[in-house]
């Protein structure tokens, strides 16, 4: 089992029996006679972890002035042990307090689970920038924002996969503490630059496919400008804030396999910062569903409706499997506007 110190934490000889075991090694403190026994491994877990309700030791008798503990500590395995997926946040927190990082408690699964369905996601991702590379024969301010965007979630997903595979330690490592939040800051930068942008392909997209009002030449314009200024927008907001952090799953169920992750996410989260990401996807389902009702290329229509289905349904998940879908329905949506591009900037 994973064990932690617990601070100032009580000692209850009733419980664990009048014996103190610290390195394989059984001693009495204070006594009139010392003894010194080498215990197996095994019988000192079990004498350690399980309670006297349990079994019935009769390893030692020895007069006894003072007993005091030399180390006391917590041993957690699984949250099946301790932490019930049933636990409300409150009855869990005294438990998670207990241990010296929250995420040092098991969620009972494999490690590399997590961290390979991001390496998963990266590798789709490049298949779709690769494919983008031919696919755009007429480049535009909106292809090239379809091409960046796929790049930056090609680089939030690499970091954390290489994050959860490789820096495992960094709250015992202050250095690689440090490299992986430098790697982490453009993820939410790249981000939160091209996701607005994406919506001015999502408009060159509809004027293609024949959507009325994208037709004109100012609300193009228009859209642009918004894009631009929304991206600035947020980063203004970003510089303003306490930054980004290691963040850990400390929240039922504590099964969740998003607690194998290690990334770092925003100080101070703040909706905010997803509401470019919703108005892309929405915009995508919106004018892909006008561009359908249009007629003029019900192709580029349905990847485009597909494209923004993605995106909501992922995003639109419970918390702990959120983290997964989330990048799943984005990873989706660059794939529906890759086909959609096919099309529109490959003269198809």
């Amino acid at each position: 089992p994973r064990c932690s110190r617990a601070a100032n934490a009580p000692f209850y000889p009733d419980r664990w029996g009048p014996i103190i075991i610290h390195n394989n090694m059984v001693t009495l403190k204070n006594t009139t006679t010392t003894l010194a026994l080498l215990v197996s491994s095994a019988a000192t877990v079990g004498a350690f972890t399980t309670p006297r309700t349990s079994f019935s030791p009769t390893i030692i008798s020895a007069p006894v002035l003072q007993l005091q503990p030399i180390a006391q500590r917590t041993c957690v395995s699984t949250p099946l042990q301790l932490l019930k997926d049933d636990m409300t946040t409150a009855e869990a927190k005294p438990l998670l307090k207990a241990v010296e990082n929250p995420a040092d408690i098991d969620n009972g699964k494999n490690d590399l689970i997590a961290p390979t369905i991001y390496a998963l996601y990266t590798a789709a991702l490049i298949y779709i920038i690769y494919q983008l590379r031919d696919a755009i024969v007429a480049p535009t301010l909106g292809s090239f924002a379809l091409s960046f965007v796929t790049g930056a979630l090609i680089w939030d997903n690499l970091i954390i996969s290489i994050g959860s595979f490789f820096f495992k330690d960094i709250d015992t490592n202050p250095k690689k503490y440090q490299i992986l939040k430098w790697l982490s800051y453009p993820r939410f930068t790249f981000h939160a630059v091209g996701v607005p942008l994406q919506c001015i392909t999502v408009a060159e997209m509809g004027k293609f496919a024949g959507v009325g009002f994208l037709q004109s030449d100012i609300v193009q314009i228009g859209i642009m400008i918004a894009a631009v200024a929304v991206a600035i927008a947020d980063r203004v907001k970003f510089a303003k804030s306490p930054g980004i952090e290691q963040t850990i799953w400390d929240k039922p169920p504590f099964g969740a396999l998003e607690r194998d992750l290690v990334k770092f996410g925003y100080v101070e989260p703040d909706f905010a910062y997803v509401i470019p990401a919703i108005i892309l996807a929405l915009s995508n389902l919106l004018v892909g569903i006008a561009a359908l009702k249009a007629g003029t290329d019900p192709e580029v229509a349905k990847w485009m409706i597909f494209a923004g289905l993605s995106a909501l349904i992922g995003n639109a998940l419970p918390g702990n499997i959120n983290t997964f879908s989330g990048n799943l329905g984005e990873a989706g949506m660059q794939f529906g506007l890759l086909e959609a591009a096919r099309i529109v900037y490959g003269g198809m």
